[in-house]
């Protein structure tokens, strides 16, 4: 597939195809984050805390409640090892 680079203010831009955006699941306003390797442009989509934790409860955040969240806890690693302060 080819895209095309198009002026965009004094910038270059990427137009992404409507069937590339559905199945990353990018929408208007998603941060993507970028690396060069090689002579390669890679592109990825940022994932927020939000969608984190709606892909793990299966609910939008509005619709969690303390139930699915659970309550809170501490979790004991044990003895200090090391020169650790706390």
């Amino acid at each position: 597939m080819q895209l095309t680079v198009s002026k965009w203010g004094n910038s270059l831009g990427l137009r992404i195809p409507a069937a590339v955006a559905d199945a990353l699941s990018i929408k208007n306003g998603d941060r993507i984050t970028y690396e060069l390797k090689d002579d390669a442009l890679i592109l990825k989509k940022e994932i927020s805390t939000r969608e984190i934790f709606e892909a793990f409860y299966g609910k939008t955040m509005e619709q969690l409640t303390a139930d699915d969240i659970g309550p809170g806890s501490e979790y004991d690693w044990g003895e200090d090892t090391g020169g650790e302060i706390f």
